[in-house]
This record gives structure tokens, C-alpha cells and sequence, in this order.
């Protein structure tokens, strides 16, 4: 059994509770908060009670078969039912994989084998085996557009299950400042409710208190360079952040963000009938002097220029993971290319 999104896959917890779930699930994604909030919610309802007694975790990294099968065979006499999750299940060595394609022939009724991973190769054994007698869930990889909007959501949902008031155009804000990459965001509202205290009502003054002296400045200071074509400017901000311990990979996105954000505002200003309103539903933090400087930069950068910058970020992320170029090297070669107009 298959599902490709939380909603779904929680229906299907809640038909299979208490005595029908299956003996083995997958949670499958890149985008590790969301993986994590889908493993919480799973373990719920497989493992209510007692999980300090009722889960084993092991790193798929570093489990041997053995490790893994003495855990998955043995009984517990103190809880009625256990898991045992792998984290980065797609890490695991072959023999592992092997020794657990094996296990799911004829799995333990009182285990539930939970495995995490970002990818695994579905024509591979290893998930044929998973899909067929268990369950997956597959999250869905972002498209760079949908990322602020998830984000913002996020923001949200987070704010309510901490009973905290926080009005969308304050989640937007957090997310201006931090960026869409989930992790950095987290540790970001983290940071929030430390400020706020026992404050209910978090405000647009909170997220600036909390955010000055991060490097989220800087790198607004950079978009602008960015966007008004200053290469110096662009390249010299950019080295600055790199040698002040900024990773290139957070900084990449948060450049991404900027570039989307930018985009959607040029592509509504390129319409015949596009209204300043719709900008300001879109992004309902612009106001005043902020909406004016945002237009002001969509239109002076322009809509092609924003759809060739997000392909020339996609190619840079490429290569921070993939090659053997220096970052550096990498972020200077980027920054030329934004800050060098290619179209009108």
C-alpha cells in the first residue's frame, strides 16, 4: 500500500488502529522536517504508551545485520508491541538490506519495522519487498515556488500546537528572514519561543528582535546587489558571508527564496490586468515602503532574469553536492552570473 501525502496516510492510520497496522512502513522524503513530523505521527499511533521501553533506533549508517535482527527477533516482555526504526534506511549497507528483505518474508508480529530515508531506488529488491508487504509513504519533493508557502504553513501549524497566536503575515516574515530550508527555520522558531516567553501573541517586532543578529541581514543585502546588477557588491558580500562561517548550502536557498519571491511579483507586474493587490495578498508583509522597494526590483531585474537565476541556483546546489569544486569557487562563479544582465 502506497500514499503520497500525510492527510491520506493518517486516514489510513486511523482505519488500522488498534489491530491492523502493518508489520512494516516507509517513510520516504528530502525534506527532513516533513519525514520527521510523518515519523511522529506514525509512531502515535503504532507505539501510544511507553516509547522509552517500545522503540529501538538505529543510524543506517552505521547497523549491521546482526545489530538489526537480534532487535527485530527478540520479545519484549514489558510492552505488548515494539519498533524498531532505522533512520537513513537508504544508507544501509547491502548486507543489511538483504538481511531485512529476509526478516519481511516472515516478520515478527509484535515488531513493526519502521524505516526513514530520503530515496531508495524502486526498481531495487529492497523496495519491492517494503511495498509489498508493508506500507509507503512517499513525500513529495517540493517545486522551489511551493517551498515559502509549505514553509509559511509550517510556521503555523507550529505556532497553534504551541498555543501561540501568530498571524500569517508574521509566519511570512519569519520565513522572509529565515529562509525555506526546513531546518534552518526550525532552529529559527526554536529561537522564538525562547524569546517570547510565555507571551501569547507573537509579533512582527518579535521576528526582528529575534533576527538582527543572524546573518539573514547580510543576506538581504546581497539580494540587492543581486538585483540591481552590482557584481562587486554581489561578490564581495557573498565572500564575506562564506569566510564568516555561513554554509554555502543554506545560503543557496535562501538566495533561491528571494529569486521565487521576486519572480512571482515581476510575472504578476508582466500582466496585462496584474494589480498591486495581488501582490500584496500574495505577501501580505509588503506594505509601504517595503512594496515599493520590492516592485521597484522585480521590475528592474525582470521576469527572465529572475527564471534564469533559479536555473543557475539549481545548478550550483548540484554542484556543492556533487563535485569536488571549491564553494568558494562555486559562489563566486554564481554571483557573477546573477549579478551580470542576460535579458530584458
Amino acid at each position: 500500500m502506497k500514499y503520497d501525502n500525510v492527510k491520506a496516510f493518517e486516514k489510513h492510520l486511523e482505519g488500522a488502529s488498534p489491530q491492523h497496522f502493518a508489520d512494516v512502513y516507509l517513510i520516504m522524503g528530502k525534506e527532513s522536517i516533513d519525514s520527521k513530523d510523518a515519523t511522529q505521527l506514525l509512531l502515535r499511533y503504532l507505539l501510544p504508551n511507553n516509547r522509552d521501553l517500545s522503540l529501538q533506533t538505529f543510524d543506517g549508517n552505521h547497523v549491521t545485520a546482526d545489530e538489526i535482527l537480534l532487535e527485530l527477533n527478540s520479545l519484549s516482555f514489558l510492552v505488548p508491541k515494539k519498533g524498531v526504526l532505522i533512520q537513513q534506511a537508504d544508507k544501509c549497507k547491502k548486507g543489511v538490506q538483504e538481511a531485512l528483505e529476509l526478516y519481511m518474508a516472515k516478520p515478527q508480529r509484535s515488531v513493526h519495522l519502521i524505516l526513514i530515508a530520503s530515496s531508495l531506488t524502486k526498481t531495487s529488491n529492497f523496495y519491492k519487498k517494503i511495498e509489498k508487504v508493508g506500507v509507503v509513504l512517499e513525500l513529495a519533493e517540493l517545486k522551489p515556488w511551493e517551498k515559502e508557502k509549505h514553509a509559511v504553513e509550517w510556521v503555523n501549524k507550529q505556532a497553534a500546537a504551541a498555543r501561540k497566536v501568530m498571524a500569517y503575515p508574521v509566519c511570512q516574515l519569519l520565513v522572509k528572514y529565515s529562509g525555506a530550508d526546513q531546518n534552518s527555520l526550525a532552529k529559527e522558531f526554536e529561537k522564538l519561543l525562547c524569546f517570547i516567553g510565555e507571551k501569547k501573541d507573537v509579533t512582527q517586532q518579535d521576528i526582528e528582535a529575534i533576527c538582527t543578529n543572524s546573518h539573514s541581514q547580510t543576506i538581504w543585502q546581497l539580494g540587492e546587489a543581486i538585483f540591481r546588477f552590482d557584481a562587486s557588491s554581489a561578490l564581495s558580500t557573498c565572500m564575506n558571508l562564506l569566510d564568516e562561517g555561513q554554509a554555502l548550502l543554506p545560503l543557496l536557498r535562501q538566495i533561491r527564496n528571494q529569486l521565487q519571491t521576486g519572480y512571482q511579483i515581476s510575472t504578476i507586474l508582466a500582466q496585462e490586468d496584474g494589480k498591486i493587490s495581488e501582490i500584496t495578498d500574495e505577501y501580505p508583509y509588503m506594505k509601504g515602503q517595503i512594496l515599493d522597494r520590492n516592485i521597484q526590483q522585480a521590475k528592474h531585474y525582470g521576469v527572465q532574469n529572475y527564471k534564469l537565476g533559479l536555473i543557475a541556483v539549481d545548478e550550483a546546489e548540484m554542484q556543492a553536492k556533487n563535485s569536488q569544486i571549491d564553494d568558494n569557487l562555486i559562489a563566486e562563479l554564481l554571483m557573477i552570473k546573477l549579478s551580470t544582465r542576460r535579458s530584458n
